[in-house]
């Protein structure tokens, strides 16, 4: 039987093994399998010394994937993953340079490969600078801490309850953050 079900899950495109990944955990260990290679690219490409925890990261990226991609946005999966597990890694990559002193050559000393740190990293990093520092500047403090802790994944009524405010006031503060966003992100 379990044969059985492993059969069919190959036969699924990537698309319809994400709506079966909320009940099905089988349909999770397929997208794994699937997926694996890219991740463990994409670790080896910005981090060859901390290669086990960027394969580690990269696959919290494609559960992320799996989590929040939407079908009616017009995306492949494969592309909307792919983007998840490496902004997870350079995520990772960036947070473990802060970590360790923020300086550039720490970064290289993470990344590896003869203390040069790839341009795109660099590009990459100082687009996501400039988006953080236009995010927050745009965002009221409750809005800000509504918003991160939506990004930890906690629900309105958890948000509130950290917060001390109602869940309306929760939604209210998600739907400016998302109008604000927009703006920025056009």
């Amino acid at each position: 039987m379990r044969g059985d079900r492993q059969d069919q899950q190959e036969k699924l495109s990537d698309e319809q093994l994400v709506l079966n990944a909320q009940s099905d955990k089988t349909a999770i260990g397929e997208l794994i399998a699937r997926y694996i290679c890219t991740v463990e690219f994409l670790a080896k490409k910005y981090g060859a010394e901390v290669h086990e925890d960027l394969v580690q990261e990269g696959l919290m990226g494609l559960l992320g994937a799996v989590r929040t991609y939407r079908e009616d946005k017009n995306a492949k999966f494969s592309t909307y993953a792919t983007k998840c597990i490496k902004n997870k890694i350079i995520s990772s990559v960036h947070r473990n340079a802060l970590l360790s002193g923020g300086e550039e050559a720490d970064l290289e000393a993470i990344l590896g490969g003869g203390g040069t740190v790839p341009e795109e990293v660099v590009v990459e990093r100082e687009e996501l600078n400039e988006l953080y520092d236009k995010i927050t500047s745009a965002l009221s403090e409750q809005e800000w801490q509504v918003f991160q802790s939506f990004l930890r994944g906690m629900s309105y009524s958890q948000i509130a309850l950290g917060l001390g405010t109602s869940e309306k006031a929760v939604d209210n503060a998600m739907q400016r953050v998302r109008r604000k966003l927009r703006s920025l992100l056009r």
